[in-house]
């Protein structure tokens, strides 16, 4: 029943970023998801990708709480040190192929988008990012991941076209 439980969370969370039409709810989803997919991990005992989500999950975190961007060079500083823990656990863990590094690209993109970006460019980074990670998980035949991230892309990218929309309605 918990692993039944725990592999429909993400699911349920991707169909509420059809409601997700602040930046603020969209964290908040984004951090949920990080969560549910760790917890998920756990359970399957894949101990890298539950690292590399409690990074994530704490990057969110990090922008919820302080309710501010931070500059290029600090985004830049710890992006590269966030994606180089990434890279010690894929090594650590023997991850190292060209699909392996997929998901890394996808961590460094949705990274980027919460810590430097405004809600239009954060929604960018994550269709690019969930785009990629749909790439993965349709080559891992994971196809549950892969609804789940197509579903989060589509939704961002819907929400992205009515911020653009919104913006030539009403240019500043």
């Amino acid at each position: 029943m918990l692993a039944l439980l725990l592999h429909t969370l993400p699911v349920v969370f991707a169909l509420a970023s059809f409601w997700c039409n602040t930046e603020r709810k969209l964290l908040l989803l984004n951090l949920g998801l990080c969560i549910s997919i760790s917890s998920l991990l756990l359970f399957e005992q894949a101990w890298g990708g539950a690292i590399v989500l409690l990074v994530a999950g704490m990057s969110t975190t990090y922008r919820l709480v302080k309710q501010t961007l931070l500059s290029a060079t600090a985004t830049y500083v710890s992006l590269s040190l966030m994606t180089g823990i990434v890279l010690i656990v894929n090594d650590y863990t023997g991850q190292t192929s060209v699909l392996a590094m997929l998901p890394v690209f996808t961590f460094m993109a949705y990274r980027f988008g919460e810590l430097y970006c405004k809600e239009a460019g954060l929604r960018v980074c994550m269709i690019v990012g969930s785009a990629n990670f749909t790439l993965y998980a349709m080559l891992t035949q994971t196809w549950g991941l892969a609804i789940t991230e197509a579903m989060f892309a589509i939704s961002n990218t819907w929400y992205w076209f009515k911020l653009r929309r919104q913006l030539m309605a009403h240019p500043a």
